[in-house]
């Protein structure tokens, strides 16, 4: 037994993914070197503390605080479930900034009891792909926000954006004119103003031989990054009320090769990166493409007689923002991918080592290792479930509709047929009502009837004489398609809940993802249709949809 815990130990020390223990009074007992530098903690640091602990500082994924009794480790100790897939960020010392994590917590119990002694908590960081979604979507709500709000706004708008995403407290943007070789103040971030500067003469125009060090990135010609202020020997200090500077990055707008103007964020809590100059370049180039965009509308506004060339420039522009949103879309589709590759593997790893475990040691195991074996096991395999089932909701997202005309007596009969194969022992009253066309996607079509059509015939498995119908109906002066049955039902005060993914209004005495519904109801909105279901529990349920003519 010595050996096995060695090996036991030697595997959880060396996992690429962050790991620990927490005891059932919230105390935390074993962790690995992988999570302790995911932390930035030492393992003294770590072991003996609590999610109670004032050290902790965790945020939700909407960047609020997350109360210590809904860490993932905490829900699943008190709840007896797991926690899966959760997202969470949390303060790392050593770095000085929020990780984003993607961790799971299995509750682990001993034989015959009903609540964990223990939780299993893994995690894998995720703070580079969150960062890049963040900055994706925060350049499409700029994109949107420009269409309602004038420019000044729309820069404050985009300051407080780069300011957040690059965790700055001091943000600006200002006009070079290259004639006269000086630069126009023209914009602040919202902190800014509100916290830090307090200069009473803000419309002013400085030529660049008079500015600080903030316009070196003209001489440069690129991003330039101060982490030292103060030290700076050629700094011309500062004027009054102006904000304490101890950090900056600024960045020069350059169009057809020359400058034209500058956005600067400062005041990070740690020095600045070429992550960051990234970040702040996407920024600083969309905001003038949209500013100048809108300084454009302004003016053909008030110019009648050039009213077709504004109407052919904003044609461009609508399309390269459509073409700029498609890219994002994709990027986030990428991201999307990529996230549930980099789970797959640490997911892999658990069940190959867990099998490992089982087949070369599971004689010398006792009873109760061995069930902790095939508990991890079956969770990492419920997570790749999950993924699968996430992957293939996108990919209905995603799917191009190629219209035609579809039986759908023909495709329900055909499914009801293969159901009862599967369950030949099974004897289920199917009526399915004949001449049902509709026009289409043939493929997604199927998808639905087959997602509507497993459903009934899993929740009529308990049912005495089970029925299954197909049919059309007039509902609210509306042709609606409907699947009823007379199955084990649901009750409508959780209605809201049916076409959410993973959402499940049964417990484990029928299977599933609660993903079906979900994707039923992805494939009629691109139809132009739409789907709901009424139901009463033990007595049935019935799901109509319509595919938008």
């Amino acid at each position: 037994m010595g050996d096995d815990a060695a090996k036991y130990h030697a595997l959880f020390d060396r996992m690429a993914q962050g790991a620990f223990f927490q005891s059932a009074d919230g105390a935390l007992t074993d962790v690995n070197p992988a999570a302790l530098e995911m932390f930035g903690l030492t393992r003294d640091e770590f072991l003996g503390r609590t999610s109670m602990n004032p050290d902790w500082r965790v945020i939700a994924e909407d960047g609020s605080e997350l109360p210590p009794e809904l860490h993932p480790s905490m829900v699943a100790l008190k709840s007896g479930r797991p926690v899966l897939d959760f997202v969470a960020g949390v303060f790392n010392p050593q770095k000085r900034h929020f990780c984003w994590f993607n961790l799971n917590a299995i509750p682990m119990f001993h034989p015959g009891e009903s609540s964990p002694y223990q939780v299993f908590v893994t995690m894998h960081d995720i703070s580079c792909h969150k960062r890049l979604n963040d900055i994706h979507l925060s350049r499409i709500n700029l994109m949107q926000y420009a269409d309602a709000h004038t420019l000044e706004e729309l820069m404050v708008e985009a300051l407080d954006e780069v300011e957040r995403l690059t965790e700055s407290s001091i943000g600006f943007y200002h006009l070079f004119d290259a004639a006269s070789k000086s630069v126009e103040l023209r914009a602040w971030s919202t902190n800014t103003l509100q916290r830090f500067c307090g200069i009473e003469d803000r419309d002013r125009h400085y030529s660049i031989d008079q500015a600080g060090v903030w316009v070196d990135c003209l001489h440069l010609g690129k991003a330039t990054i101060y982490n030292d202020y103060e030290r700076l020997r050629h700094r011309k200090g500062l004027p009054a009320g102006h904000a304490p500077v101890v950090r900056i990055l600024v960045m020069p707008v350059k169009r057809n090769g020359e400058v034209v103007a500058i956005l600067g964020v400062g005041n990070k809590a740690t020095d600045y990166t070429e992550a960051d100059v990234r970040t702040v370049t996407l920024f600083a180039d969309l905001t003038w493409d949209v500013a100048q965009q809108k300084q454009m509308q302004n003016r053909l506004l008030a110019k009648t007689e050039e009213l077709k060339q504004a109407n052919e420039f904003l044609e461009q522009r609508v399309s390269q923002r459509t073409a700029d949103l498609q890219a994002a879309i994709r990027e986030r589709e990428s991201f999307s991918y990529s996230v549930s590759h980099d789970l797959r593997a640490p997911l892999r790893h658990i069940s190959s080592y867990s099998s490992i475990l089982i087949e070369e040691y599971g004689q010398a195991l006792p009873y109760e290792a061995r069930t902790y074996l095939d508990r991890m096991r079956g969770a990492a395999n419920q997570m790749g479930a999950l993924i699968d089932h996430l992957l293939e909701l996108s990919k209905v997202a995603r799917a191009p509709i190629l219209p035609e005309p579809v039986d759908l007596s023909a495709a329900a009969a055909a499914i009801l047929q293969m159901l009862q194969e599967t369950e030949p022992h099974r004897l289920v009253c199917q009526e399915v009502e004949p001449g049902l066309t509709v026009h289409g996607d043939a493929h997604l079509i199927n998808q639905l009837l087959g997602n509507l059509l497993g459903n009934a015939w899993k929740y009529t498995s308990k049912t005495p004489f089970p029925r299954i119908a197909v049919g059309k109906s007039t509902v609210s002066g509306e042709e609606a398609f409907f699947v009823t049955d007379n199955g084990a039902g649901f009750d409508m005060s959780y209605r809201g809940k049916l076409f959410k993914p993973f959402e499940r209004l049964h417990g484990s005495e029928f299977d599933g993802m609660g993903i079906g519904l979900a994707t039923s109801h992805q494939i009629v909105e691109r139809h132009g249709g739409r789907i709901w279901g009424e139901g009463t529990v033990g007595k049935g349920a019935t799901f109509y949809f319509t595919l938008g003519g």
